[in-house]
């Protein structure tokens, strides 16, 4: 079946605001955060500045990660949004991004860019966790798709 969907009623939500700086690795930090306030599922929003990111995409036709693109300079967050679930135990932490940067050399002077973030560093990011209690989403490798993904048929909640 190519689509699977479970309802869970969560009892609580909670949102984390988050203030990330000074070099902090993106997926560090979350993982962190995740660990200590007892996060298995949650939605992350972002805003703000980085110094470095390394983009990856997944070659859909062999499932095979392509090498990273990884920019070295001050990059504007114009729209990031990630997922924290449980993988083998522990927080995993899926982030995009769209970044934005001037550039003389572009038509409009602005160069835009985003992907899957394999690693990232804040200059300043301001980040909004919305924690979904109640809910454990649980990746597991998928069959189909080579990728791990979330096993909503065997039980989605803690």
């Amino acid at each position: 079946m190519p689509v699977v969907a479970h309802q869970e009623a969560v009892p609580r939500h909670r949102v984390l605001a988050v203030v990330l700086c000074d070099g902090a690795d993106l997926h560090q930090a979350l993982t962190e955060i995740a660990t200590t306030h007892h996060i298995t599922a949650a939605i992350v929003h972002m805003l703000g500045g980085v110094r470095e990111v390394a983009l990856v995409e997944t070659d859909v036709a062999t499932g095979q990660k392509k090498p990273p693109l990884v920019f070295r300079r001050h990059l504007e967050i114009i729209g990031g949004s990630g997922m924290i679930s449980l993988y083998n135990q522990t927080p995993h932490i899926h982030l995009h991004l769209t970044l934005a940067y001037q550039d003389a050399e572009h038509l409009h002077g602005v160069t835009v860019i985003g992907g899957h973030v394999a690693y990232a560093t804040a200059h300043a990011v301001e980040a909004l966790i919305h924690c979904y209690d109640g809910l454990a989403l649980i990746r597991q490798p998928d069959w189909r798709t080579g990728l791990p993904l979330w096993s909503l048929t065997a039980g989605a909640s803690s």
